[in-house]
Formats: structure tokens, C-alpha cells, sequence
């Protein structure tokens, strides 16, 4: 490809410029009612004359829609060309600069299913653009400007944008973009246009059993409602308190909250059962347990530093991990939560795990060993999505480095605690240790484990007697680990 090619959109022939965009009506159906398509006029435009249209979101929206979706086994040559697309568009500034309704669904679109930007600061980044440009836009307001459908549009697409900004908070360890205390009043959308979201109707078969489902709607519902609690505990994780519950109050009102949530769902998976091809159901149960994985993800975080919980925290961070080969899935799947919830949550319950082995060694115990093998589980789990994910290998091999790294640390101070005369990579003394970190890569991650985990053999954590780089001191920094890979790059 010349360097003038390069620079130019790529046009593709009538026949199969209209085979796209078939394709993507059928994709861009299963983000209703969060995402609006564009006019025909636009659409067509947006596929044959791109450099002539006037929103160039649109075309980042377009391209990268069936960029996502190219099979993990098709041709790189398609994918190319579509990518190539969505980076010319994106050279165009007005998408972060004006606040556009437009502007705001792509960049929702690309932090949360944007393989390509799922680098922590990018995702962020973008996710903060889309946030400032909502609420310039007032889409949060029910005023009388526009139509009824576009008003429940703009009310989606903004309880979307504070689910993510709240989950994306509680996995990087950054205050949220969007105030809780100033947004939690704002209505939800109404039922009916709740109920347009049945994205795992229309992915697995919904001409065979044409139906209503209440599922999705209700997953709305109480993601919603978690939103809010995280929000919270963001606050709480921020300022150290919050003017709206204590602890306790926020650690009740999450437990009453996960167990009406996880009934309700799973009573209606039960009555659409009958119904529901095995596909659909299989999307379903993935939902509940995506759920639930969220739901271990807050209260591990809302129970650091409660020593009468530690043993509550660990179990939850058991469980979390256990979850992980049932969440094993791509962009097929429509219910396996968002981008970070499957990159970057897992290590939260992975590093509870760490702490309580390298913190209290002893003997070779079942717990001990199951303990690592939960460990080993993660994994197995990043080698699992690096498969699943054909434009996140990079980042999922990376991921798998750090699990491995720790995961191989947690066996040397467990093997020598346990007397282990032999074992492999085994720490006999504090220069020992050193050498087997660096060769692990270790000590480039152990400064960026969470401020309060402590000191290692030998080792003084960067975080020690200098201003904390995080926001949230008790999480993994993940912003200085995406730069550290800049930086190899560089």
C-alpha cells in the first residue's frame, strides 16, 4: 500500500458495498435501543463517497460495526481495509471536540466494544469524551425538544454511558465522569422502549420462536440500579466517605440488590426457557453469571480494609475467579458485559487471592493449592479470550503475562514457606529473590500493585515514600502498566 493510498478511503464496488450494508443492519439491530442507524441517504454515502460526509462518525460507526464482527478464522485483507477506514475518520478532530449525538454513540461504541482501543488509558479517554459531550448536549434532560422516540433514544444512551463510566471507574481506579448524587434522579427510560433491548432474540434465532422476552429489559433494569450503588462506591473510594450511605448501609443495600436481581432473572430465564432456543438460553445464563461477577467485583472492593471481612472478601474473590471459565467468550455474545469487565475485573479477585498467599504463607494445604489453582485459572482464562478476541491478542497475551508473572511468584513464596528444598525457581534468600523477579518481569509489575499490599523480600514497591500515582490506592495501576507497554513499544 503506497503512503497516497494509504491516505485515502477505500471505496468498495456496488455489489458489495450494498453486501455490507445488509450486514450491517443486521448487526446495528442488536445495539437497539442505546444506538440510532444512519438515513439511507447518509448510509449510502457513508459507504461509497465517505470523504463527502459532513458527520464522520458515521463512518468510524460503520466500519468498525463490521469490523467487529469479521470471524476470528476470515482474511485479514477485509478487516484491513475497514480499519483503515475507521482511522481516517477518526483523524477528524470534530468527533471530540463537538458535542454531537452522534459523536457520543461512537465513542460509547468504541470504549465499550472497541477491541482496537481497549488499552486502558484509550478507553477512558474516549469514554470521558463521551460523557462531557452528553451532558453539553442536556441528553439526560426530558425536555420538549424532538420526538417521543428520540427523547427515550437519548435517555438510552445516557443511562449506557453511566453504567460504563461507573464500571470503567471501579476496574481502572479513576473518579467517574458522571456525578451520581447530580444524575441518580434522572428517569429510566419507559418500559416500552426497554423492551426493544432482546439483543439474544435477534442473535440466536428469533424467527424460530417469535416472541416478547423480558429479559434484556429487566437486565437494563438492574444494571441501572447497580450503577447507581457503584457510583457510590466510587465516591467512597475517592473522597473516603460517602454523603449518601455508610459502608454497611452500601454493603446492604448491594446485597438486597444482587439477591432480588438474581431471582428475578433467573425466573424469567426459567419461564422463557420453553421458548428459547438452547443458543438463547446458553446467552442468557451467560448474562445472570456476568451478573454476578460484577456483583463479587463491588463487594471485594467495598470490603478492603475491613479486617472483620477478610474472610468474606477472599471467599467472594474464590468465587469471582471460579466464574471465569463460564464467561469465556467474543463479541458474539451479547450478554459477557463490557470490554473491561472481561480484561480487566478478573485481577481485582485475582490480586485478593495473591495477598492472602504471599502474605500468610505456611504448609501445603487443599486451600493453598486450590488457591493457586485459581490463579492458574486466570490464566488459562486470558490464553482462552486471546483465542476468542482476534483484535485484542495483543492486549489479552500481555494480560496473560501478568497473571503468570504473579501466579509464578505466589508458587516461589508458597514453596519456600512450605520447607521445599528443590522447587522450581525456588527463593532461597533476598538476592535470589531479585534475580527470579527480574527474570519473571516482576519487578516491572510489583510497583504497580495496589499502595497497601506491602512490602516484598528485598524489593521496596514503588508507591513507598512518594505521592501516590492512583486515585484508588488499593487497585492495580493500570494506566502505569499500559504506558510501561508504550514504552517497550517505543
Amino acid at each position: 500500500m503506497t503512503e497516497e493510498s494509504a491516505s485515502v478511503f477505500h471505496v468498495p464496488s456496488k455489489a458489495t458495498g450494498y453486501r455490507m450494508i445488509s450486514r450491517f443492519f443486521q448487526i446495528a439491530d442488536l445495539g437497539n435501543p442505546f444506538f440510532i442507524s444512519p438515513s439511507d441517504e447518509v448510509i449510502l454515502q457513508v459507504v461509497f463517497e465517505p470523504h463527502r460526509v459532513q458527520e464522520k462518525a458515521w463512518v468510524v460507526y460503520f466500519n468498525y460495526m463490521l469490523l467487529a464482527a469479521v470471524p476470528v478464522e476470515e482474511d485479514s485483507k477485509n478487516a484491513a481495509v475497514l480499519r483503515r477506514n475507521v482511522h481516517l475518520a477518526l483523524n477528524n478532530s470534530s468527533i471530540f471536540l463537538e458535542p454531537r449525538e452522534i459523536n457520543v454513540q461512537v465513542l460509547a461504541f468504541l470504549a465499550m466494544h472497541g477491541e482496537d482501543y481497549a488499552a486502558p488509558n484509550t478507553s477512558w479517554m474516549l469514554l470521558g469524551s463521551a460523557c462531557r459531550q452528553a451532558e453539553a448536549l442536556g441528553m439526560h434532560i426530558s425536555g420538549p425538544q424532538g420526538s417521543s422516540e428520540s427523547r427515550q433514544h437519548q435517555l438510552c444512551l445516557f443511562w449506557l454511558l453511566f453504567m460504563m463510566d461507573k464500571s470503567c471507574s471501579l476496574a481502572f481506579g479513576r473518579p467517574a465522569f458522571l456525578p451520581t448524587a447530580l444524575y441518580h434522579h434522572v428517569p429510566l427510560p419507559d418500559d416500552s422502549t426497554l423492551l426493544l433491548y432482546q439483543p439474544h432474540t435477534r442473535m440466536h434465532g428469533a424467527e424460530i420462536h417469535p416472541r416478547v422476552s423480558h429479559f434484556g429489559a429487566q437486565m437494563l433494569r438492574c444494571s441501572i440500579e447497580l450503577a447507581k450503588l457503584m457510583g457510590i462506591l466510587a465516591d467512597v473510594l475517592t473522597t473516603g466517605h460517602s454523603a449518601v450511605y455508610s459502608r454497611m448501609e452500601l454493603r446492604s443495600k448491594l446485597n438486597a440488590w444482587y439477591s432480588y436481581s438474581n431471582q428475578r432473572m433467573t425466573e424469567i430465564l426459567e419461564v422463557e426457557r420453553a421458548s428459547s432456543t438452547a443458543d438463547q438460553v446458553r446467552e442468557m445464563a451467560l448474562g445472570i453469571n456476568s451478573m454476578k461477577f460484577q456483583y463479587l467485583h463491588v463487594l471485594i472492593l467495598l470490603l478492603k480494609g475491613e479486617e472483620s471481612s477478610s474472610s468474606l472478601r477472599l471467599s467472594s474473590a474464590r468465587e469471582a475467579l471460579s466464574l471465569l471459565t463460564s464467561m469465556v467468550s467474543n463479541w458474539n455474545s451479547v450478554y459477557n458485559g463490557i470490554i473491561w469487565h472481561l480484561l480487566y475485573y478478573p485481577f481485582t479477585s485475582f490480586f485478593v487471592i495473591f495477598e492472602n498467599i504471599v502474605h500468610h504463607p505456611g504448609p501445603k494445604t487443599p486451600t493453598v493449592e486450590h488457591d493457586l489453582n485459581l490463579l492458574a485459572t486466570t490464566v488459562t482464562y486470558f490464553a482462552s479470550m486471546r483465542s476468542q478476541m482476534r483484535l485484542l491478542a495483543t492486549l489479552c497475551t500481555r494480560l496473560e503475562h501478568v497473571a503468570a508473572t504473579f501466579l509464578q511468584l505466589a508458587r516461589n513464596v508458597h514453596s519456600a514457606s512450605s520447607g521445599n528444598e528443590n522447587p522450581p525457581c525456588e527463593w532461597h534468600d533476598h538476592e535470589r529473590t531479585r534475580v527470579e523477579v527480574e527474570e519473571l518481569n516482576g519487578s516491572s509489575y510489583l510497583g504497580l500493585l495496589p499502595a497497601d499490599m506491602g512490602a516484598w523480600p528485598g524489593h521496596n514497591p514503588l508507591g513507598k515514600g512518594k505521592e501516590a500515582r492512583r486515585t484508588f490506592d488499593s487497585m492495580f495501576d493500570w494506566f502505569s502498566w499500559d504506558m510501561y507497554y508504550g514504552d517497550l513499544q517505543g
